[in-house]
């Protein structure tokens, strides 16, 4: 058996005409591949010199929606690559004047809000342009000579999530209902999989390893996957099996396995196991006081406003409050903890006022720590201690740029991008049109990419940070500001360095705001495990605070997660974060989307007007932990702490005095934190869409035996909901999450779900039993 790739290798989304592939993503030592073999209807064009291939596709009509490309060893040997087919469809947008332009353009989360090159034509009497884009919901603008308006043609809008709307964009999926794969049951070292008639072929995987022939066989609406002897040498290994006919692809289903045999327990799984992440976001200065005596307080930052200034979080904080088992409790195993490094030791004028670097993301030496926090004894105590606790440790690594007096730059001036553009203009806040080098601020010089002195030296001093204090990972800032060649650089030399000597799993999630395809193109093997999910963030939030949004427009966006990321993938579903005003404060009724959040938290003291505002958290934090990726919950969302814009949304952290809605969202968030982490359908089971209508949404998560229907309801009355069942489950072996009265008749299952609320009802597998198979082959076609 050969593993020359590094893990589980990522799929392969293919582009419409050719598509790039950089094959050390992959395989570190790529000197050993001899040939490599593109299914029908591709071509492959080799660059050996960059360790670079080129995807054609010569004839689209016959690439199956799911393939694989076979890389060939020197060794006899070989290893696959899952490519998937692109769903794209042209899709024509037209604008009609009523008065004279001379220029029309489009910008949207298709193309990243850049209109450049997206350029209108005069024909049939309108505007025209061409979109070619997968299906689904899509935000976008005209640009009308030069103003940006919404499509005058289209009444459906969508919030921006800054207090204003663009047009919303529909753009249909095809029908694809009846193709499904569904965990059945396993026997000896056999896995039962249903497939719907419409799934005409599958492609099934151990590893990186193309199993079909071997160890899979279809009969019926059954496959029957056998594991393969070699897992058994391997402690976590995987099986991907993916299904599709003609036009499309099923949901692709991962099953994990542990020494050969398919993980039934959640015990089984540790802190590696990414799937398994519940992450928490602890800005240090603002979440516990743990050390009195590294404070350091200068007369300077007297005029300092408290919301900008030192609160006294540190390092020494958050490592008391693991010894204390707070994050036990919530049910966390990854603490994602703001930039540790040197920050200035002035004040810094922004936007009118001054500010301390009590944040960490001003960088003054990118290698140090800042006494603020703690010293490095006490990060080496942290990890250690959350390591002790099965927690791991990610660390926000800022790349992008340093502060102008950081030693980086005063030794190396020509290392940063210019701050004037060639026409006079500042190159400030510039997030699209110089997306690779505006500046955030003046004083915050962004750093050239474009110089491999530069990558080495930043990539250097990440890697430094892993294997000094023994870092799990990493979240990185401004991710989309910073071309992919530096992130391959660096999980290249995370892998040559710390993962595959050290055997370490390490997570890496980037901060991308933009189109789903952006951040697709920061997602694989050779840059980042994941991105956080922003886009997902603003439909779940009008979803749940308002009545009237319809729960189809959230469904629809959930589906392009999966369609754009897989099934698992492990995109960051956040609460909130330090530059969004409080979820809360919105569904609390004390701050509007049509506010400006910033200006309304420095004004004013936000608060919950309205306790509904606490139900509303409730729905979208059990969202989160119900649904295919991550769940991100920001400090204080699990006690519902409001805020306005940055920084009122950075409010500290309190564990004492709460009142009796905050401890009882406490209590919810740390049963939804324990469910996620110990429920199997949560961390690997199939997701399928039971019930979408305007104010009630239901989904089933399944891992073999094992399943549960999560149900929203936000009307205002107590809803008796019916869910069909797929075969008779005695009802008195399913458990419900918010206590609520639920029957079963016949094949149907009742519930009555409160208003404003949520119900999980889930469905435990009863101990194990050794079964005795004599021909185990005549079960697999019952």
């Amino acid at each position: 058996m050969s593993n020359k790739i590094c893990n589980l290798a990522s799929e392969i989304h293919l582009g419409t005409v050719e598509t790039i592939v950089y094959l050390q993503d992959y395989i570190l030592d790529t000197q050993d591949i001899t040939s490599i073999t593109a299914p029908q209807g591709i071509e492959v064009w080799e660059n050996k010199a960059d360790a670079k291939i080129k995807l054609i596709i010569t004839n689209n009509d016959i690439v199956l929606p799911v393939s694989n490309l076979d890389i060939h060893y020197a060794d006899g040997s070989k290893e696959s690559l899952i490519l998937i087919k692109s769903k794209k469809v042209h899709h024509i947008i037209k604008y009609i004047p009523q008065h004279y332009v001379t220029s029309v353009q489009i910008a949207g989360d298709f193309n990243s809000w850049n209109p450049k090159g997206y350029n209108f034509s005069y024909k049939d009497n309108c505007w025209q342009y061409t979109l070619e884009v997968e299906p689904g919901n899509y935000s976008y603008q005209l640009i009308v000579d030069g103003n940006w308006i919404k499509d005058p043609l289209n009444n459906e809008v969508l919030e921006n999530g800054y207090g204003g709307y663009n047009s919303l964009l529909r753009v249909p999926f095809a029908d694809e209902h009846n193709m499904v794969l569904d965990t059945i049951q396993v026997l000896d070292n056999n896995i039962v999989i249903s497939a719907s008639d419409a799934v005409s072929g599958y492609l099934c995987a151990w590893q990186n390893q193309v199993i079909n022939e071997s160890n899979s066989f279809r009969q019926q609406n059954r496959i029957i996957v056998t594991i393969p002897a070699e897992a058994k040498k391997i402690q976590r290994s995987y099986i991907r099996i993916y299904g599709y006919n003609t036009n499309t692809m099923t949901n692709d289903l991962l099953i994990p396995l542990e020494y050969g045999e398919v993980v039934s327990s959640s015990s089984q799984l540790t802190r590696d196991d990414k799937e398994k992440q519940v992450i928490y976001f602890a800005l240090i200065d603002r979440f516990n006081n743990g050390n009195h005596k590294n404070k350091v307080n200068l007369p300077i930052f007297e005029q300092v406003h408290a919301k900008l200034n030192f609160y006294g979080g540190d390092l020494c904080g958050i490592k008391q409050k693991i010894e204390d088992g707070y994050f036990d409790n919530l049910g966390i195993n990854t603490i994602w903890i703001s930039p540790v490094v040197k920050n200035p030791d002035i004040p810094i004028e922004k936007n009118g006022r001054k500010s301390a670097g009590y944040h960490g993301y001003w960088p003054l030496k990118s290698d140090a720590i800042d006494e603020h926090f703690g010293t490095e004894a006490d990060l080496h105590e942290l990890v250690e201690t959350a390591h002790k606790h099965n927690i791991n440790i990610i660390l926000d690594y800022v790349a992008n740029h340093v502060y102008k007096d950081n030693p980086i730059i005063l030794e190396h001036p020509n290392w940063c991008t210019p701050l004037y553009l060639p026409d006079g203009s500042k190159n400030i806040g510039r997030w699209e049109d110089q997306r690779f080098t505006t500046w955030f601020e003046e004083f915050l010089p962004t750093l050239d990419f474009d110089k491999p002195a530069v990558v080495e030296t930043m990539t250097d001093i990440a890697v430094t940070w892993i294997e000094k204090f023994d870092l799990d990972g990493f979240r990185h800032d401004a991710t989309k500001h910073i071309q992919t060649e530096f992130w391959r650089k660096l999980t290249k030399k995370l892998k040559e360095k710390v993962v595959v000597p050290k055997h370490k799993r390490l997570f890496q999630i980037g901060e991308t705001f933009g189109g789903r395809e952006m951040l697709q193109s920061y997602v694989n093997s050779g840059i980042h495990d994941s991105q956080f999910s922003f886009n997902l963030y603003y439909e779940t939030r009008s979803a749940f605070l308002y009545e009237e949004v319809h729960f189809e427009k959230l469904s629809i966006c959930l589906r392009q997660e999966m369609e754009f990321f897989g099934s698992h993938h492990l995109m960051g579903n956040i609460s909130g974060n330090h530059d969004l005003p409080r979820f809360i404060s919105y569904a609390g009724e004390d701050l509007w989307t049509n506010q400006n959040a910033e200006y309304e938290g420095w004004n004013r003291h936000i608060t919950v007007k309205n306790p509904i505002g606490y139900q509303k958290l409730a729905m979208l934090l059990a969202f989160n932990a119900t649904i295919p990726g991550i769940p991100v919950i920001y400090y204080g969302d699990e006690i519902g702490i409001p805020g306005g814009g940055d920084p009122d949304n950075r409010r500290p952290m309190y564990f004492t005095g709460l009142s009796a809605h905050e401890s009882e969202n406490l209590a919810l968030t740390q049963r939804l934190g324990q469910i996620r982490g110990t429920f199997l359908p949560f961390i690997y089971g199939d997701f399928k869409f039971i019930k979408i209508e305007k104010q009630i949404l239901i989904y089933k998560r399944k891992y073999f035996d094992e399943f549960a229907y999560v149900i929203f309801n936000k009307t205002k009355e107590t809803q008796t909901i019916e869910i069909q069942l797929d075969s008779h489950v005695d009802y008195t072996q399913i458990q419900s999450f918010s206590q609520c009265k639920f029957y079963m008749r016949n094949l149907q299952l009742f519930v009555e779900v409160p208003s404003m609320s949520f119900e999980i009802l889930y469905h435990r597998k009863p101990a194990k039993q050794e079964q005795k198979v004599v021909n185990p082959y005549e079960r697999f076609i019952n």
